[in-house]
């Protein structure tokens, strides 16, 4: 059995189809199935409807609305050129590309800093890069990357056909 894609829902998103289906006069499975919701995502919002449409819990998602492919695209491509990534240059590749989005993010947050370094970093973790930390090696810089490219050469002559 293929495996099923995880899709999340905002909480904004979860009030609105849950008032929707209270408009609407058609079963709970035609509606589940007009909107791609799974039975049991669907059940867990039934038993918590009450939290859901009672209290006052923010609308939005924590997310990069829309840029995260292209902060994607930049973490692999610092880390594939082996220099350090940071959240402050994540930081920095916004404000030079996505300056709009990052002065909305930024609009009525308490501590506007903190939170977007929060989101860099769970965006990070989400992706699946970590922490480095530097170690000590027992070879220097220089004579790694004469080793590295010696086997790139040999590697090279090898497979190209």
């Amino acid at each position: 059995m293929p495996r099923r894609c995880h899709k999340s829902h905002t909480i904004g998103d979860k009030r609105k189809l849950l008032a929707l289906f209270d408009q609407e006069t058609i079963s709970r499975r035609a509606f589940r199935a007009t909107y791609d919701i799974p039975r049991s995502t669907w059940i867990g919002w039934q038993q918590g409807k009450v939290k859901l449409t009672g209290t006052i819990i923010n609308g939005k998602r924590k997310t990069f609305g829309g840029i995260q492919e292209r902060t994607a695209q930049f973490m692999k491509y610092v880390r594939r050129d082996e220099h350090i990534l940071t959240s402050m240059h994540m930081i920095t590749f916004m404000k030079t590309y996505n300056a709009a989005w990052l002065h909305d993010y930024k609009v009525g947050k308490r501590d506007s800093y903190k939170s977007l370094l929060k989101l860099c970093q769970d965006f990070a973790q989400r992706h699946n890069f970590s922490q480095r930390v530097p170690c000590y090696t027992k070879m220097p810089s220089v004579d790694m990357e004469a080793l590295r490219n010696d086997f790139a050469g040999e590697c090279w002559n090898k497979y190209h056909a």
